[in-house]
């Protein structure tokens, strides 16, 4: 065993397997990205902010999660570990913190998972009624949970070509909104007449014409909630964004890891400009903020309202696949949270147990049964009408919960990246010199990104203060119950790492001054 930090290391010959494949990787990347609270909540914040407002705020939350993907890259391949953004919270950031983290994030995805399952029992009632009123979506539901847990349960390559295929299609969906989109806008596609405006079609702008009422000025059309709504409501802009790290969660069973993932990481501001900012950009020009909500997704009702009802009915499919992929995603992502959690010893060790297919299979059980609670729960008080106005609401407030909580385990992967840094130089290493891959654009972009976000959960408060409250809770009451075992002697002070993993000690020893300047002559 080695020392590292008050903490032995013990290696193991059995760990995850790595059996996502390259091009899993890059659609992983693409389509992780593209869940139902895009199609969904993008209609949402939207119909909230307004359009000059919505498209400033995707722009910031891009760039936040460029910076983010950047540190995530760098610490991905310099220090490979199969836990993940907790081992790096742990490592840079200490037990304490990283505990609330990583079972924050657990806990985001076992409330938020079963939305997405009842979502997509919503979407296929659509296709296959079943006769039976309220229950066909709870059975379509069920359905959707027994697929999640038999996929995670199997080897990792079928998550890998399951997750590939529906990104394919969630990818050929996007783009051809786009092309429809732009068709419309510059008239060669469309009803004769603006059917918001009565213009004749092809008329730029209906969308901002539309909002626009008398007496208004440009920035209140443009603005209709005010300025300040971008950093009130910068959360629920972010948790569009919710799947990025999934690749980084599956670095650990990449193949080539040190060549796929900083590759997919990199991309990722071409990602938010193809599939984020110009599918926004064309909604707002060509359809009213004020016709936009979270019941429906907006793409399919612009295409809808001008007469496009095929490609309408199309994205009410693709709705469906992005439900059940960004639960499948969620659900891979969290199972990887909790094993991390138990590898590094701040879970119970049973949970890091793999079974044949070198799948953590007691993580996978231990976290499909709440979910499968949250999903019961969730049906009766949404669909069976019990909870009034609090089942309405309930899609939009785990929505936010899970944009806090996200948040959080973005600004862990920053902080212990900036921390990573401080450290090497404090040994005596030149990052220029010994990172394999190295943040782009370092320490400015991450500074931006920890700071804007920071910022977003700090002013949920006015947007949502249940919620703010809820997500705390989630935070620390891991971190209570953490502190009550440690004082009791209950917490394992041996952290389980593969053979091929490293910790940072390991891999960057301190080194005596003797030494570096003779390496310097």
């Amino acid at each position: 065993m080695a020392e590292q930090q008050g903490r032995q290391v013990e290696r193991s010959e059995r760990t995850l397997a790595r059996g996502i494949r390259a091009w899993h990787v890059s659609l992983i990347a693409l389509g992780g990205i593209i869940g139902s609270c895009y199609f969904l909540g993008l209609g949402g914040v939207y119909a909230d902010l307004g359009a000059g407002a919505v498209i400033i705020s995707y722009v910031i939350a891009g760039i936040t999660i460029y910076g983010v993907m950047q540190s995530f890259a760098e610490l991905l391949v310099n220090i490979p570990r199969r836990g993940s953004f907790v081992s790096y919270t742990r490592e840079f950031m200490g037990d304490t913190a990283s505990t609330g983290i990583g079972w924050s994030f657990w806990a985001n995805w076992v409330a938020y998972v079963p939305s997405e399952a009842l979502a997509t029992g919503t979407f296929m009632g659509y296709f296959i009624d079943l006769g039976l009123g309220a229950w066909n979506i709870f059975v379509w539901g069920l359905v959707a949970l027994a697929l999640l847990t038999a996929i995670n349960l199997y080897h990792v390559k079928w998550f890998g070509h399951v997750e590939s295929i529906m990104a394919i299609a969630k990818i050929l969906a996007v783009a051809m909104f786009g092309i429809c989109a732009i068709f419309i806008f510059l008239g060669l596609m469309g009803p004769e007449t603006n059917p918001f405006t009565n213009e004749p079609k092809g008329f730029i702008g209906s969308s901002i014409i539309m909002a626009g009422e008398a007496g208004q000025t440009p920035f209140e059309i443009l603005f209709p909630s005010g300025s300040f709504v971008i950093i009130t409501y910068m959360i629920w802009t972010l948790v569009n964004f919710q799947g990025s790290e999934i690749v980084g969660l599956s670095a650990a069973e990449t193949q080539n890891p040190e060549k796929n993932v900083p590759a997919a990481c990199k991309k990722v501001a071409v990602r938010i400009i193809i599939i984020y900012l110009i599918p926004v950009v064309l909604i707002t020009l060509t359809y009213p903020y004020a016709l936009a909500s979270y019941e429906q997704t907006v793409f399919a009702e612009l295409l809808g309202s001008y007469g496009l009802k095929w490609a309408a009915g199309l994205f009410v499919g693709v709705t469906l696949i992005a439900a059940f992929s960004c639960a499948n995603s969620g659900f891979y992502g969290t199972v990887r949270s909790v094993y991390g959690l138990s590898v590094e010893g701040m879970a119970p060790k049973f949970l890091s147990k793999l079974n044949r297919f070198n799948v953590p299979y007691n993580a996978t059980l231990f976290t499909i049964i709440p979910i499968w609670v949250v999903f019961v729960i969730g049906f009766v008080i949404t669909e069976l009408g019990f909870g009034g106005s609090a089942g309405a609401s309930l899609y939009e407030r785990l929505l936010c919960f899970s944009g806090f909580t996200g948040t959080l385990c973005w600004v862990g992967i920053l902080w212990s990246q900036v921390i990573f840094r401080k450290r090497l130089k404090q040994r005596g290493y030149d990052a220029n010199e010994c990172l394999t891959v190295k943040a782009q654009l370092f320490p400015a972009l991450a500074w931006i990104s920890i700071i804007i976000q920071v910022a977003a959960m700090i002013f949920l408060v006015f947007e949502d203060w249940l919620v703010f409250v809820v997500a705390l809770i989630a935070v620390f009451v891991p971190i209570a119950i953490y502190g009550v075992q440690k004082k009791r002697g209950k917490i394992r002070t041996v952290a389980v790492l593969g053979a091929d993993e490293v910790t940072f000690d390991e891999k960057f020893p301190k080194k005596e001054w003797g030494r570096i300047e003779e390496e310097q002559k």
